[in-house]
């Protein structure tokens, strides 16, 4: 856990300041990060259950709605995201962070700030999957010996697949039985 002056701090390095609204949810935050994590972007909005806030860290993106009687709180990790859509109206934007399991729409005011949050939950998700690819799917070397030759080729299989649906990220397209 971490002091509410260092998630003050943080907020004001990032120019945010709840005063009235998400005042409660800021009280929140100090519960809920770890002492490594660093607050990205953080704005108020609303989502199916209500009013809440919305907080971008390094390392996951947290939904906090704090009523006088109860505490909604969501926790979602990049590599747990499988899709991120944004929508711009004429006074408000709406993101969707799809995962496997749930889908969450927030809606807020600030449409600039809320499509710079997508952007970089965008970037955080393929650098998580690039990671992951990288290290579950590492580079299998299989050894071929060139006839004639003392040399051994090492030829380069990459098994690249989606560590969700197990499906590979590039689809070759098949030809019909009646392309000439």
């Amino acid at each position: 856990m971490i002091t509410h002056h260092e998630v003050e701090q943080q907020l004001k390095a990032i120019g945010m300041d709840f005063r009235f609204w998400g005042r409660a949810e800021m009280n929140e935050l100090e519960h809920i990060l770890v002492p490594s994590e660093k607050i990205i972007y953080c704005l108020n909005g609303r989502y199916e259950g209500g009013f809440a806030m919305l907080c971008v860290t390094d390392q996951r993106i947290i939904l906090i709605d704090k009523k006088p009687l109860y505490l909604t709180f969501e926790d979602i990790r990049y590599d747990m995201i499988s899709e991120i859509d944004f929508s711009q109206r004429l006074i408000d934007a709406t993101v969707s962070i799809c995962t496997i399991n749930k889908t969450l729409m927030f809606t807020a005011f600030k449409a600039q700030l809320l499509r710079q949050v997508s952007m970089y939950i965008q970037n955080r998700v393929m650098e998580f999957r690039q990671q992951h690819m990288m290290s579950t799917n590492p580079m299998q070397y299989i050894q071929t010996p060139i006839v004639g030759q003392s040399q051994i080729v090492h030829s380069i299989e990459h098994r690249i697949t989606n560590p969700y649906t197990k499906v590979p990220l590039m689809m070759r397209r098949r030809l019909s039985r009646f392309h000439q």
